[in-house]
Order: structure tokens, then C-alpha cells, then sequence
């Protein structure tokens, strides 16, 4: 039985990588990659230059680690226009074969603010290009099995032609932001990546990879002089996979010198994970990290153990000095 178990286990994990790689990078913590969820939301931020890094690790407990890093910077406002730009740079490496994703992403928006400039909407669009490679000799085959065990220096009688390939990408999205008071605001935005729909096989087959729709809206309520609330939902589509995530922060304000605030929260994915998420606001940085508990039918190998994710911001600001205009007094001329 354990034999059969393992091999149930592994058809699962292949499974899933297949699916991986008709599917894009993501991460639980998606309101600490905004880059990543929507081009409309470069920029958006109080300040004037921001640097993000994340990091997801996963299934950890059944198989080689899935890992994910990314690494994005954008600004606003920029030369005092209603320009902004943004880059990023994902790497994702999944699965025995080590299967990678690495992608390059320079993006801009173009912000426009309504009457009362308390609202805001902007467009955003975000040119890509996504290199993908396998490594076959990290893979093991039926024919590299000597009737007892495993041997890799027998040939595993495969031919493959090719073990990467590059494409470009193109994607857009739209953001709206209304700022309603002190600690009382709300937004929400759109995005479509995968526009033109880029091949993406690695032997000249027609697999494009499917455009992905995103939803999101939030919201920053203040519940009491010390704590406010930040509720969050996202809804994606990509061919035939659906993803709803719903939940959301509790924000406690420390205002302890450099000291800012502390985080907690709740999420639930459907059909997949619940997870929960922690954070601090430290001088210009905030600090995240989550845990996911796995509850999709894998949860019999992962004993519903998914993985954790960190997320750093540092938002860079910059302080004009208040011009002040002198006139000479004639009394004293």
C-alpha cells in the first residue's frame, strides 16, 4: 500500500505542474504584489518611489519545494506628470525537473484625478517577457529502473528536442481609488493579462497561454482610535480554473516612534486554503508573512500543511520644503 500511496502522490504532483504551466505566478499575499495583480495599480501608493520583494515556498511536505521570488519597483508622479512606471522581475521554479519561470515586466500608468481629487482612476499597461526552461536530467524514467532499484546512469530512452523557450506578453488593467476621510478609504480595479495570448510550448505546438481575468476591491475603515479594519476580496479566471479569495486585516496603530502599526488576518481561497497573515509597519517599511493550511484533496499527502510567504514594502518619501516668500519692508530700505 505505502508503494501504491507514492505513486498516487506523484501523479497528483505531475498533475499539478501541468497545470502550473498553463496557469501564471501568484501569491496568497496579492495586496503585497501589486504589480502582480494589476498594471493599474503602479504607482498607487502614498509616496514617491516603492520597492517590493516576495517569496512563497510550498509543499514543502510532500515533494521538492515550489519556490517563488519576485522583486518590483515603481514610482509616481513622474517629472510632476500623471505618469507613472513601474518594473518587476519574477522567478519561479517548481518541481523536480525544475521547471522555471522567469519574467521581466516594465509597465506604466497614466492617473487621472476626478473633480473632488479625492478619487482617482488609472490606466495601466505592462509589456512582458517570460523565459520558461526544464531541466530532464533532474526527471527519473521508467527505463532508468534496472528491475531493482533506480539507476541514473542508465539512458531514459527519451529524445527531447527542445528544454525552454521565450515569448512576449502584454498585459492592462484599470484602478480606481477614492479617498473618503482620514483612515476611510475604498478601491477597486480590473485587470486582463495574457492579451495577445503568447504561445508558450516548447516544441512549436499551438498551446497559447490563456488570458487571465482579475477582480478586486478593498477597503480601510476606521473601527476605533486605535484599530482599523482592511477587508479584501480578489476573483480570477484563466481558462478553466476559478479563484476566490475573501478576507482581510486587522491594522492596530502603535504610534511608538518608529514603532507604526501591527497586522493580523484571515483568508480563505476556495476550494484550496485557509491561511493567515501577520505584519508590521516599521519607519517606510512594512513587513508581511502568511501561512497557508492546505485543504484540497492533497491534503492527504500535505497533511494540510501548504507553505509560508514573506513580503517586504519600503516606500521612499521625500519631503519639499515649505517656500516661503519674504517682501522687504520700505521702513527699513
Amino acid at each position: 500500500m505505502k508503494k501504491e500511496f507514492k505513486i498516487l502522490i506523484s501523479c497528483i504532483l505531475l498533475l499539478i505542474s501541468c497545470f502550473s504551466f498553463g496557469q501564471d505566478i501568484h501569491f496568497s499575499q496579492y495586496y503585497n504584489s501589486p504589480l502582480n495583480l494589476n498594471p493599474g495599480l503602479i504607482g498607487a501608493f502614498k509616496g514617491e518611489f516603492r520597492l517590493v520583494a516576495n517569496q512563497r515556498t510550498q509543499w514543502s511536505s510532500v515533494t521538492t519545494p515550489y519556490s517563488t521570488y519576485a522583486i518590483s519597483v515603481d514610482a509616481k508622479r513622474i517629472f510632476n506628470t500623471p505618469f507613472g512606471t513601474g518594473l518587476s522581475v519574477y522567478q519561479d521554479k517548481a518541481g523536480d525537473g525544475e521547471f522555471s519561470t522567469l519574467q521581466i515586466a516594465l509597465g506604466g500608468t497614466y492617473t487621472i484625478l476626478l473633480k473632488d481629487t479625492a478619487q482617482s482612476i488609472s490606466l495601466g499597461v505592462q509589456p512582458a517577457f517570460t523565459q520558461r526552461s526544464i531541466n530532464y536530467n533532474k526527471l527519473q524514467f521508467d527505463n532508468q529502473y534496472n528491475g531493482n532499484n533506480y539507476d541514473a546512469n542508465l539512458s531514459n530512452g527519451e529524445n527531447f528536442s527542445n528544454d525552454g523557450g521565450t515569448y512576449f506578453n502584454l498585459h492592462g488593467g484599470v484602478a480606481w481609488n477614492y479617498e473618503i476621510d482620514t483612515r476611510k478609504e475604498v478601491g477597486a480595479s480590473v485587470a486582463m493579462h495574457n492579451i495577445i495570448r503568447p504561445q508558450q510550448s516548447f516544441f512549436n505546438e499551438d498551446i497559447p497561454l490563456h488570458q487571465r481575468y482579475t477582480l478586486n476591491a478593498n477597503g480601510l475603515f476606521k473601527i476605533s482610535e486605535k484599530i482599523d479594519g482592511l477587508p479584501n476580496i480578489v476573483w480570477q479566471k484563466q481558462h478553466n480554473f476559478q479563484e476566490l479569495i475573501v478576507g482581510g486585516q486587522g491594522k492596530y496603530h502603535l504610534n511608538n516612534g518608529n514603532y507604526k502599526a501591527l497586522y493580523a488576518g484571515v483568508w480563505y481561497r476556495n476550494s484550496d486554503a485557509m491561511y493567515f497573515n501577520v505584519g508590521m509597519d516599521y519607519a517606510d517599511f512594512h513587513f508581511g508573512v502568511s501561512y497557508d493550511l492546505n485543504l484540497s484533496s492533497l491534503q492527504v499527502a500535505s497533511n494540510k500543511r501548504g507553505g509560508f510567504e514573506f513580503s517586504l514594502i519600503y516606500i521612499l518619501q521625500r519631503y519639499k520644503p515649505d517656500m516661503r516668500r519674504y517682501k522687504s519692508c520700505e521702513n527699513y530700505i
